[in-house]
């Protein structure tokens, strides 16, 4: 059993430790972060959506950084069409046809009558 001293001691050294790792883990490091602390933690920008202020907070973090600013460890804002929002959400993936024995996504709703 460790004494209560030892455990004072180690305890901030344990979550430093905790902390650095997931940093240089995360893929969304090398994004410029709008805040100093967004690539270690959210509490941030749920603060800035809590005043209500998130629009011109994320204008101005786009006007100082570029089209794409890390938010949070696991979030990014995307503010350009070609080669932001349109790889993001299209995927980037060429659509098949169901004709050319692509999947049919709409035929999956067909027995609710759609």
């Amino acid at each position: 059993m460790l004494a209560p001293t030892t455990l004072a001691i180690l305890f901030p050294f344990l979550l430093l430790t905790h902390v650095l790792i997931a940093y240089f883990r995360n893929p969304l490091r090398k994004i410029p972060a709008a805040h100093p602390l967004a690539h270690f933690t959210s509490l941030w920008i749920h603060s800035v959506r809590w005043r209500a202020i998130e629009n011109a907070t994320l204008k101005a973090a786009h006007g100082r950084l570029g089209p794409i600013v890390c938010l949070g460890p696991n979030e990014i804002s995307v503010n350009c069409v070609k080669g932001g929002i349109r790889e993001v959400y299209a995927g980037g993936f060429e659509k098949k046809s169901c004709a050319n024995g692509g999947f049919n996504w709409y035929a999956f709703f067909s027995n609710y009558g759609g």
